[in-house]
């Protein structure tokens, strides 16, 4: 996400765009992701969190080949619209789903954790893109990274749970 951030409206220019037109593009980012955070919400709890999160980040990797793809403006307005509507779905379905995992008693250290680290990790992305961009001249390989991410995340929450926190911590309660 960090890339779409960041980095978005320079990608944009680069595809014939002018800065307030890429700026514009990426407000979508942000009505998009209301409709995934609701769509989402409301699909999970009909049929399952942990596909739902799946799905989520597939998405995201499906936005960033759409983003490879683009040649134009809509093109790449249809990308970042593919993305973001996963944008604010995985906050909340990343805490239900490691609720589900670990139990309530441990979910704020968890969740915690979980999102101290995740800055890290977005903020060396864009650091990332940003040096691929100006030894490339193009965010073609950053996109690939991050394409290859979302089909990491996907296939690593798709997989069954090994019911590993009931092993490590077997009177914690889990969620009902």
């Amino acid at each position: 996400m960090g890339f779409v951030n960041a980095h978005f409206v320079a990608y944009t220019t680069d595809l014939g765009a002018t800065a307030v037109q890429g700026a514009g593009a990426l407000a979508t980012v942000g009505i998009a992701g209301l409709a995934g955070g609701l769509g989402f919400g409301y699909l999970a709890d009909r049929f399952g969190r942990r596909p739902l999160l799946s799905i989520a980040y597939g998405m995201r990797g499906l936005g960033y080949g759409v983003l490879l793809m683009a040649g134009s403006l809509p093109m790449a307005i249809l990308g970042v619209v593919i993305i973001g509507s996963s944008w604010t779905s995985v906050i909340s379905l990343t805490g239900t789903v490691a609720s589900d995992e670990f139990g309530l008693r441990r979910l704020g250290t968890i969740y915690g954790t979980m999102f101290m680290v995740m800055p890290f990790g977005a903020s060396s992305a864009v650091w990332l893109a940003g040096k691929i961009y100006d030894t490339d001249g193009k965010y073609d390989l950053a996109m690939w990274l991050s394409l290859g991410m979302g089909v990491v995340a996907t296939a690593a929450i798709a997989m069954p749970s090994t019911g590993i926190a009931k092993r490590l911590w077997p009177q914690t309660p889990q969620a009902e």
